[in-house]
């Protein structure tokens, strides 16, 4: 028992740093009513919220090296220097993030020398974490054993991709996907206050469109991947243990019902404005999402030498060593593509080419991105083939033409808001433009 104790006390005081710094921000928040005098943090609040911030990496340190004891790792000088830095930033960086996060999301009316400097504090926080995690992760790389655990189970503690019986298990590709769900909530849900002056519009949307999608994506995989092996055993369509989604199909009903549901439940809102704003954040969520493949060891590539990956953090090149020889991280391409695309989309055309765009556009070029993405992807997939009667695992070939349809209906998407609103201007009606992006 000796060995844990400093892991648990490490993990106690960092859970009560973080809960002290959200319990002053929200105080603070709660403390000013919106539409008043422009609120402003004093300084004892702010030394309130600031100094469990800056302990957080200091008891990360301390849960990191808990872990080490407990485990009776032996990392090199190295790999302790990284694993403390990196713990120190990745702690920090995280409750610095949350924080300003809090703070910036719900209270816009700051005064404008303080909303500037929570706004820099939240875009830095992310390197600063996403920095801490790559020398954590390089600290006990080589330390971790390999397949990496993919599910928390209630009877051994972990689950590892090896096959055998864990029992009841949380996968951590669902956690990791609900996650980039609710991340992608809060980004949407952003722009949409900037617009009506209200949070929450879109709460129950979330509800609804992401279960769909999951059901989509169990639905893609099952008829659409592998139709040989589910139509003739309707039964193992619920046998979602097994595992088996398709983002693709998981993207194509969230837009389906989310679309549904704004037409019916909230009517004052221009469907064209918020496919806009909604569905491109789906690039953000299938980011996050990626990286619950690489738990899995799904989503790679053909075979690759060691010295073409061993540039990328190690944990991810130990983890591709799959079936005796290392493997081209397809996740971590499309995961990249997917975060580059989300920007592009948002600022490069939706800002840079706003005055030639459409309402609706800015949606339909999410489909052609993702569609082009599994274009160029999806025959570098392990198994893909050409060859429809195959009996390789997975037909990525139906995913393959899936992904030129997806890039018709985008451009065909793109053209028909572009047409609408040419009629409209024929027929004397004034045009919809974009809002607030």
């Amino acid at each position: 028992m000796g060995n844990v104790v400093l892991l648990i006390i490490g993990i106690i005081l960092g859970v009560v740093c973080l809960a002290a710094s959200i319990y002053f921000s929200v105080k603070f928040i709660k403390s000013h009513h919106l539409g008043g005098v422009e609120p402003s943090i004093d300084k004892k609040t702010g030394l309130s919220i600031l100094v469990p911030v800056l302990l957080q990496g200091v008891f990360t340190i301390l849960s990191s090296i808990g872990l080490v004891i407990f485990n009776n790792w032996n990392p090199c000088p190295l790999d302790y220097v990284m694993l403390v830095i990196g713990s120190y930033l990745m702690g920090s960086g995280f409750a610095s993030l949350t924080i300003s996060f809090i703070l910036y999301y719900y209270r816009p009316d700051l005064v404008k020398k303080q909303r500037k400097l929570i706004r820099i504090a939240l875009f830095l926080s992310i390197p600063v974490f996403i920095l801490g995690v790559y020398l954590l992760t390089q600290g006990i790389a080589d330390s971790l054993l390999y397949p990496l655990a993919n599910s928390i189970s209630f009877s051994y503690g972990f689950g590892f991709p090896d096959g055998r019986d864990y029992g009841f298990t949380i996968a951590l590709y669902g956690i990791i996907m609900g996650f980039g769900a609710i991340i992608s909530y809060f980004v949407s849900d952003h722009y949409f206050y900037k617009k009506y002056k209200k949070h929450g519009i879109l709460e129950t949307l979330l509800l609804v469109a992401f279960p769909a999608g999951i059901i989509g994506g169990r639905l893609w995989y099952c008829f659409v991947l592998e139709p040989e092996i589910f139509l003739n055993d309707i039964g193992k369509v619920f046998d979602v243990r097994s595992g088996g989604m398709a983002i693709m199909g998981g993207a194509l009903f969230g837009i389906v019902f989310g679309a549904l549901f704004m037409l019916r439940f909230r009517k004052y809102v221009n469907i064209r404005y918020a496919a806009d704003i909604i569905v491109p954040t789906i690039l953000i969520a299938q980011f996050i999402g990626r990286f619950g493949n690489f738990f899995n060891q799904e989503v790679y590539g053909g075979v690759v030498s060691y010295e073409s990956i061993s540039w990328l953090p190690r944990i991810i090149v130990n983890n591709m060593y799959i079936n005796g020889q290392y493997r081209l991280p397809l996740f971590l391409i499309e995961g990249v593509i997917n975060i580059s695309g989300y920007f592009i989309i948002r600022y490069a055309i939706g800002k840079g080419l706003r005055k030639y765009l459409a309402l609706g556009d800015l949606c339909f070029t999410y489909v052609m991105w993702y569609g082009m993405t599994r274009a160029l992807l999806e025959p570098l997939r392990e198994g893909f083939t050409l060859n429809l009667g195959s009996s390789e695992a997975f037909g990525y070939l139906q995913s393959w033409i899936t992904a030129f349809v997806m890039i018709g209906i985008g451009i065909l998407g793109i053209v028909g808001c572009h047409l609408y609103d040419y009629i409209r201007k024929r027929k004397g009606l004034e045009p919809r433009t974009l809002d607030t992006i």
